[in-house]
């Protein structure tokens, strides 16, 4: 008894930035029902304060956890540095979308508690989603955090479009999650274990009844029936084509910290949850050979849906006229380009694909701040609201061109190193070429994307001066200043971020 209670008390030990993040969502509902003040801008405060603690507990855990064997708590939870990358990306994400919410001026400033506590309910979700190999506990992670995206999506009730945004995200996330399930559950009755590694034969499990390598070789079409099912789900959540359609009503129609928080922080999630499946299931050295030669055709789907994902979200994002939308189409456009270093399947590929996530979030953060700014000021989120307005928010305006030059991926910004390293993967000499026609279509599709993002600085700086005068913003000009040098910077300092990234990916053998 007293083994058994040592065990579950290493266990809450390890899941200590977990229980942090319950406590202080648990701690800011109770907090908004007994203070019922006019202003919840401390409650924005302790969720960032929360998240700052949950951030330390996770590099003390980055710096326990180097070496081959990972510790794991009641044996579904995985403490690795992979996980903890994600959930580090996730806090920094979060106290940046929480501190949105608190300048945007078309937000209520009153009883919107349950704002905080849903997003911190949905990083809870995203903390087991990206933190286990175990396929019941990934789907719960993602139900977890979908069920407090749908919310988060229709929090304006009183507003039609808030709520169709909502309505939508809920039926196509529903669908997506039922044919995920159905696809692990085939997985299961084929293999019996929902344990990757186990699947995979790196490990020993009870309950087995044929290893992922029969079931190749035996049962080749029911493999092949689960993977396009899982890989659907996943793709619904990093809205790659063709599971993209909710992204752009749902991102326009929810409030702006909303739609930053699912274009980078659920975004970056469902990426996460799938680097971590593919990666343990088809890479890890100690797998069978059938299992990893079967990752080759999976990469081969990945490479496919890649290049009509960006493809798609380019074209689209021309034809806007909503800034919003615009974004929310860019982030189509861009799932593509990460899934180029996922299609390579190869190690240097994910590291790839977990350093375009940081670009990503610096850029992309960036550019939903400014929009968040100028559609309070205007009311609008139309390109022609922007007109002049370069000129009366200079420090802002000047901000915005860096973002969209670094998600375009030109020098010398950070979003130019980003890419190149996602082409590097794509064209390793191991893959013999076989991606050469990803990275022309990545390249073509870089240059198609200049249009739409320099529309926005035409706009800003080319039109007439506006008559309106806009309203000095200095905490959210102050971030969005650090956001624009950090995309300068880090482009001629980045050997410390690859470097992490590179120590972070600890999945597999190799």
């Amino acid at each position: 008894m007293f083994l058994t209670g040592d065990i579950h008390a290493k266990s809450l030990g390890l899941l200590a930035p977990e229980l942090v993040l319950v406590a202080v969502s648990l701690l800011i509902l109770v907090l908004d029902l007994v203070w019922k003040e006019r202003d919840s801008s401390r409650l924005g405060w302790i969720s960032i304060g929360g998240l700052a603690l949950t951030s330390f507990l996770l590099l003390l855990a980055f710096g326990r956890s180097g070496g081959p064997e990972h510790e794991t708590a009641f044996a579904l939870v995985t403490i690795d540095r992979f996980g903890i990358f994600f959930k580090l990306f996730t806090c920094a994400a979060l106290a940046v979308v929480i501190f949105f919410v608190m300048q945007d001026r078309r937000e209520r400033k009153s009883h919107i508690g349950e704002y905080y506590f849903l997003l911190l309910g949905a990083a809870i979700g995203i903390f087991f989603m990206v933190g286990t190999n175990n396929l019941l506990l990934l789907v719960l992670g993602l139900e977890l955090l979908s069920l407090a995206s749908y919310s988060l999506a229709g929090f304006h009730k009183a507003e039609r479009r808030s709520a169709e945004a909502a309505m939508k995200y809920v039926i196509f996330g529903g669908l997506s999650a039922g044919v995920m399930v159905y696809g692990i559950s085939l997985l299961y009755g084929l293999t019996g274990t929902l344990d990757l590694r186990v699947m995979a034969g790196v490990a020993q499990g009870e309950g087995v009844t044929r290893s992922l390598a029969q079931a190749i070789t035996e049962s080749p079409g029911a493999v092949a029936i689960a993977m396009v099912m899982i890989l659907g789900g996943f793709s619904y959540k990093m809205s790659v084509a063709p599971f993209h359609f909710w992204a752009p009503d749902v991102y326009e129609g929810a409030p702006t910290p909303v739609t930053t928080f699912l274009a980078v922080g659920s975004k970056a999630a469902g990426f996460g949850a799938l680097l971590r499946f593919l990666a343990v299931l088809f890479q890890d050295g100690g797998a069978a050979e059938a299992v990893r030669a079967y990752g080759l055709q999976v990469g081969s789907l990945l490479a496919l849906l890649a290049a009509v994902t960006m493809t798609i979200g380019n074209l689209a994002a021309m034809r806007q006229e909503s800034v919003k939308r615009m974004l929310a189409y860019s982030s189509v456009a861009h799932a593509g380009y990460l899934l180029v270093g996922v299609a390579a399947m190869t190690s240097e590929g994910f590291e790839a694909a977990m350093f375009y996530l940081v670009a990503y979030y610096l850029m992309n953060l960036g550019a939903f701040g400014v929009l968040l700014y100028f559609s309070g000021e205007t009311g609008e989120e139309t390109f022609d609201s922007l007109d002049g307005l370069g000129y009366k928010a200079p420090l802002i305006s000047v901000a915005m061109v860096v973002f969209l030059i670094s998600l375009t991926g030109l020098p010398p910004m950070i979003g130019f190193l980003g890419k190149w390293k996602l082409i590097q993967a794509a064209m390793d000499p191991a893959l013999d070429g076989r991606l050469l026609w990803l990275v022309i279509c990545l390249v073509l599709n870089s240059v198609v994307s200049l249009y739409y993002y320099l529309r926005v600085a035409k706009h800003l700086f080319l039109k007439q001066p506006a008559e309106r005068s806009v309203r000095p913003a200095p905490a959210l000009t102050g971030l969005l200043v650090v956001l624009a040098v950090l995309n300068v910077l880090l482009l001629a300092y980045a050997r410390p971020l690859v470097e992490w990234t590179s120590a972070s990916f600890d999945l597999i053998l190799r």
